[in-house]
């Protein structure tokens, strides 16, 4: 089977910039609108799962459209099939629970937040698996980064985005040129996110190198930008607020 994109693109893994908390209110995910190359995609893999309804790739491939749009109930009817027929298969694992995390942050917890809290952790270990199961694989590494980056210090096991950050570094030393711009934009961003939650006094210019690595890139998806935009305005706005 011929694959619809050579790459699964991840920078909308968790969508916008989030604010993640303990509260029980629902987070909203701003719907992100489709291209005309993007609804034939649907087409397609949608004709060829009526002769192929098992197939792993074609429900993953699915699914990540979806979830990459912020249609994530439509993502997890895709992504629950997979995660049925092969819990194990790392991608499947990786998908299904980033998905999942943006379900839980989603949803009303008349817990005041702590069954939400519980269930995210959960998801986020299972991404973790993912990345044990197959450690060099880049789709699954940008999934774990780009969801842990965004999430923040909420998530207990945060730190591991620095080790994504160790084997990204490593990965752009050896075959930079072969990696797509938009990839190397997506770990930018992502990177740039995670120093800013995790503000400490070396942080700052750890934000600060980031955002520039993405500003030099030649290719810009519009969803990057958007985020790019949006952190620099509350970097700058943080730095104002210290030096006031």
């Amino acid at each position: 089977m011929k694959k619809i994109f050579s790459f699964i693109i991840t920078s909308l893994i968790i969508g916008n910039i989030i604010s993640w908390s303990m509260g029980s209110w629902p987070i909203e995910f701003k719907h992100q609108a489709y291209t005309e190359q993007q609804r034939s995609s649907i087409k397609s893999l949608k004709q060829e799962l009526v002769d192929n309804a098992e197939d792993i790739s074609l429900l993953v491939e699915l699914g990540a459209i979806y979830s990459m749009h912020n249609d994530i109930e439509l993502a997890d009817e895709y992504l629950a099939q997979a995660n049925n027929i092969s819990p194990n298969n790392a991608l499947v694992m990786a998908w299904y629970n980033a998905n999942a995390a943006k379900l839980s942050g989603a949803s009303l917890d008349f817990t005041m937040g702590f069954y939400k809290l519980y269930t995210l952790n959960k998801v986020l270990g299972n991404i973790s698996k993912a990345v044990d199961l197959a450690p060099n694989d880049l789709n699954i590494r940008l999934i774990r980064l780009a969801t842990f980056a965004n999430i923040g210090q909420i998530n207990p096991n945060f730190d591991l985005v620095f080790n994504d950050e160790a084997w990204f570094k490593t990965l752009l030393k050896r075959t930079s040129n072969e990696i797509p711009e938009q990839v190397k934009g997506q770990f930018y961003i992502a990177m740039a996110q995670a120093y800013f939650f995790k503000g400490d006094t070396l942080s700052a210019d750890k934000v600060q190198s980031y955002l520039d690595l993405y500003q030099a890139i030649n290719t810009k998806m519009p969803s990057d930008l958007n985020q790019y935009q949006s952190l620099e305005l509350q970097f700058t706005e943080q730095n104002r607020g210290e030096l006031w």
